[in-house]
């Protein structure tokens, strides 16, 4: 790490800070994003319910991840029938699971499935033609999908290099 003043970290603009930060992360330069994070200004804010808008932001992400999920699927299973038409079918099941788990965990929280995808992301055309030859989802692959979304974590992922940004919990 350069010897830089604490001056210089205190005035840096937010962008300034962000380019830092990234650059001290690709390098594994640990202390100097430690330093950054430190002097990185402190202010207060009012904001609506963090329950609510961490919940919703969450969900419309997810809506987003799974939206992009299916649709890895849907050209997985084009290429599939192409080149191995025999395993073609494991992206269609697949594909019905995703589905099934998420209209399951929508509808664990009280918030109706067409209501959703109205207020998600637009889904692909090509996915509704995908959906119609799917084929019924399977327990165990709705289970899985199912538990992997009710995570806490998992609506979005949360990886620690970045929560380190954060030196104080959102919640107390």
């Amino acid at each position: 790490m350069n010897k830089i003043t604490t001056s210089v970290y205190e005035n840096l603009t937010p962008k300034q800070r962000v380019v830092a930060s990234i650059e001290a992360e690709s390098r594994g330069d640990a202390a100097e994003r430690k330093r950054l994070i430190q002097t990185c200004p402190k202010v207060t804010y009012r904001q609506n319910d963090a329950k609510f808008s961490e919940t919703m932001d969450r969900l419309l992400i997810a809506a987003a991840g799974i939206e992009c999920e299916l649709r890895g699927h849907a050209l997985s299973f084009l290429f599939a029938m192409l080149n191995d038409p025999k395993n073609a079918h494991t992206f269609l099941q697949a594909s019905a699971d995703i589905r099934e788990a998420w209209r399951m965990t929508i509808t664990n929280m009280d918030i109706d499935p067409e209501a959703m995808r109205k207020a998600g992301p637009p889904a692909n055309p090509i996915l509704e033609i995908i959906d119609d030859m799917a084929p019924k989802p399977k327990k165990s692959g709705v289970g899985k999908v199912v538990a992997e979304l009710e995570e806490p974590e998992a609506i979005p992922p949360k990886p620690d290099r970045f929560m380190a940004y954060v030196d104080t919990p959102l919640m107390q």
